[in-house]
């Protein structure tokens, strides 16, 4: 059985991770953790809601403490970071799902993973991992001749844009196109941009109600149009994908895992630097 921590676990995605894993016979909840000023610190997660109702002895602490095997990350990106370090000095493998990270920050987290294992994805439905490798696989056979949008929606509550997703599947069509992403994103458009630059790559961002999450890829021509989406019904599909990713990480040798690790075969365990 794989003792868990969340951390970020009284917000809305840590809530379902703490449902999806009580239900599960293969996960005893260790730690629940909350930013510093979290009002129900000492407190116990299920005191007023059951949230978690196998793991009535644990209570709502501030940091990660010494004894689990997998730390889930859904917090900040400060606390992200934080958290490696501390998963660091206690051995604990870290599934990280939180977004919006400075590339200082995404440096400190390959760093940690020379240590511990630590597996990092923008989204952790299976879905979209997949919707990745096609799009990556379109790109490489269509080619310069196709123009390439990217849109995402997600709820209005939603403090970083573009979403770490949409973000990863541009990753997946700028490699086999050749394009730089320093260069080449043009994040939404307004004004008098001019003529689209054959190179250029679109990012658009819709913020709105309670959307769990809508990406889509299009690839157009003057002569046709491929669209690749995907549709979250609800924030448990990140959840299930997260829980799946710490069982598979549980174990393994330091270095900075995908999920497309995960899914397709690791390429290598090595920490990347």
């Amino acid at each position: 059985m794989l003792k868990l921590a969340i951390s970020g676990a009284g917000g809305r995605m840590g809530q379902r991770l703490l449902a999806l894993s009580d239900q599960d016979a293969d996960f005893a909840l260790d730690q629940a953790i909350e930013w510093s000023g979290f009002p129900l610190l000492g407190s116990y997660i299920n005191a007023g809601a059951p949230l978690a109702p196998r793991a009535a002895g644990v209570k709502w602490t501030a940091e990660l403490a010494a004894g689990a095997d997998v730390l889930l990350d859904f917090s900040s990106p400060e606390n992200a970071v934080k958290n490696a370090g501390l998963a660091v000095s206690f051995g604990t493998a870290m599934v990280l799902g939180t977004t919006g990270l400075d590339k200082a920050q995404e440096r400190a987290l390959r760093a940690a993973a020379a240590d511990i294992p630590l597996l990092q994805a923008p989204n952790f439905s299976l879905g979209v991992n997949l919707l990745f490798r096609l799009a990556g696989e379109a790109a490489r056979v269509l080619g310069d001749g196709y123009n390439v949008e990217i849109v995402e929606a997600h709820h209005n509550r939603k403090t970083d844009a573009p979403s770490g997703t949409a973000l990863g599947i541009a990753r997946a069509v700028a490699g086999p196109l050749k394009r730089d992403l320093r260069k080449d994103l043009a994040y939404g458009r307004s004004g008098k941009p001019g003529r689209r630059p054959a190179r250029e790559i679109g990012v658009h961002s819709l913020r709105m109600g309670a959307l769990a999450g809508d990406h889509a890829v299009y690839f157009a021509s003057d002569h046709e149009c491929l669209s690749i989406s995907h549709h979250a019904e609800s924030r448990d599909v990140f959840a299930a994908g997260a829980l799946r990713a710490a069982k598979w990480l549980a174990g393994r040798e330091p270095g900075f895992y995908s999920l497309e690790d995960m899914l397709f075969g690791p390429a290598s365990p090595a920490a990347e630097t």
